[in-house]
């Protein structure tokens, strides 16, 4: 269904569940009294880093209103957390090294005794079984359930961001959950959709012709960020929610 009369987007998350609220709430007050149905995705990178990673993933399901339906994307910090489930090499490393240990522990892993008396980890497997026996089915599933990308009219949704040398049906899986690539980022990249994606924090949201950056590093900032876009003005209205306001 591409008839929607609003459409939001919400960018990294990383385990900021008290901002995460304040902008549902935003949403909220944005779409009252709005008719028909509207579309709200999320850019990825709901885990790890923050101080409630498990709250988050929590709201994230439970927040259920009326007339709305909800895209999840899959960011990197989740494809690193689904390797790790499923005993990729060194998963474990690689996720620990980008914020992992938080959401192990946020869902109760004791990581603390895996950990000898030379400071190495060991025992991955126990951590993993244990992990995934903490892991509520709902959150496996949600993890489980992650889409790489979503279309809607002139915009392309995706965690990361593309290779603008090639077609979306061309674009690589690494690209769009990790890529930092200058061309990407190059001012005056062009492109036949409008690229909404995270993944790579900066200081307010950027707005270029064809790139728009939501990922305003909510963790370290305190400033998460989103953008609604209104279909009978066509307009663009930006969203954002801190620590200190609502």
């Amino acid at each position: 269904m591409n008839e929607y009369t609003q459409v939001f987007a919400v960018g990294d998350i990383h385990g900021c569940r008290e901002l995460l609220q304040k902008i549902h709430n935003k949403i909220l007050k944005a779409s009252k009294n709005v008719e028909g149905q509207k579309l709200l995705i999320y850019l990825g990178d709901y885990i790890d880093r923050g101080p409630d990673i498990k709250g988050t993933i929590q709201t994230l399901i439970d927040f259920q209103p009326e007339n709305f339906t909800k895209v999840f994307l899959l960011g990197n910090h989740e494809q690193m957390l689904l390797d790790f489930m499923v005993g990729k090499r060194n998963s474990l490393y690689i996720w620990l090294g980008n914020g992992g240990f938080e959401t192990l522990e946020s869902y109760g892993t004791d990581i603390a005794s895996h950990i000898d008396q030379s400071m190495e980890l060991q025992d991955n497997e126990q951590i993993r079984k244990q992990f995934t026996r903490l892991l509520p089915f709902s959150h496996k599933n949600f993890f489980n359930q992650l889409q790489l990308n979503y279309e809607w009219n002139n915009y392309f949704f995706v965690h990361a961001g593309i290779n603008p040398d090639f077609s979306l049906d061309k674009q690589e899986r690494e690209t769009m959950l990790w890529t930092r690539e200058h061309k990407f980022f190059d001012s005056k990249m062009t492109y036949h959709k409008i690229i909404v994606h995270g993944h790579t924090p900066a200081e307010k949201v950027e707005k270029l012709p064809c790139r728009i950056n939501l990922d305003t590093g909510a963790f370290y900032s305190g400033i998460l960020s989103g953008m609604m876009s209104d279909s009978k003005t066509e307009k663009i209205f930006y969203l954002s929610s801190n620590a200190s306001r609502t």
